[in-house]
């Protein structure tokens, strides 16, 4: 049997067409409203609830792996070792994309005349029992809702890659591009607030830079025709 070569979701989402700017004008106010008022919660729990930059990075991460191992349960056909191996990959991604990210977050938080990666491993100190107990509830929810929905929809794994893996895929893109985020906009941007008499340390700044990027991109993922998400729903995997 022939195998199908399909591209992974994030490349799927940068080949964009040119028309991109006039599908998001065209987008419903009511999508609009509804992905920016996820953000916005996300957005407050940074600059007001105090969650850290590099543990809000590490629960997005987390929420990667689980939805890859919950997707399990939509394509068992694909069987438990290729499962496996995928999550395997993703796992050593993460962790590649996690050092970078820690590093950047050093830098913009110290300079780059001090130890970077030691100032943004200080910054997992900040973990507290009441914030992991809400970053366990949020991925328990979040995905066993999304979850729930899939399997009671007449097509589930539309509705999950609609809902679920389109949005892991902005969220991995996202986690990508706040490590140049960090590293060259993240000290300018800190001096400049600075300057006009604002005060927000790195952490905030950063977490606040990466809602932001994701909202964009999410906005991006809303203008993704039905026949796009058909494939994606049909093969969400490179091979």
């Amino acid at each position: 049997m022939r195998r199908v070569q399909s591209v992974p979701i994030p490349g799927r989402l940068l080949m964009r067409k040119p028309r991109l700017i006039e599908e998001l004008r065209a987008l419903p106010p009511r999508t609009i409203l509804g992905i920016a008022a996820g953000h916005a919660v996300l957005l407050a729990g940074v600059l007001w609830g105090g969650v850290p930059y590099v543990l809000m990075q590490g629960l997005l991460a987390a929420e990667l792996v689980i939805v890859n191992l919950a997707t399990i349960a939509l394509y068992p056909q694909r069987g438990w070792r290729k499962h496996l191996w995928d999550t395997a990959k993703l796992v050593g991604i993460l962790l590649f994309l996690l050092f970078f990210l820690v590093v950047t977050f050093g830098i913009a938080s110290e300079g780059e005349s001090g130890n970077a990666l030691a100032v943004g491993v200080a910054g997992l100190r900040d973990l507290t029992g009441g914030t992991a107990l809400w970053m366990l509830a949020y991925i328990v929810v979040h995905l066993g809702v999304a979850l729930w929905q899939a399997f009671q929809s007449t097509d589930p794994r539309r509705i999950w890659a609609q809902q679920t893996l389109a949005g892991s895929a902005t969220t991995f893109i996202a986690m990508f591009l706040m490590v140049f985020v960090a590293a060259f906009l993240g000290i300018p941007m800190s001096t400049g607030l600075r300057s006009m008499g604002v005060e927000l340390d790195a952490s905030a700044l950063l977490g606040a830079l990466m809602v932001l990027l994701r909202f964009g991109l999410a906005l991006v993922v809303a203008t993704m025709p039905a026949k796009e998400l058909d494939a994606i729903a049909a093969n969400p995997y490179l091979t």
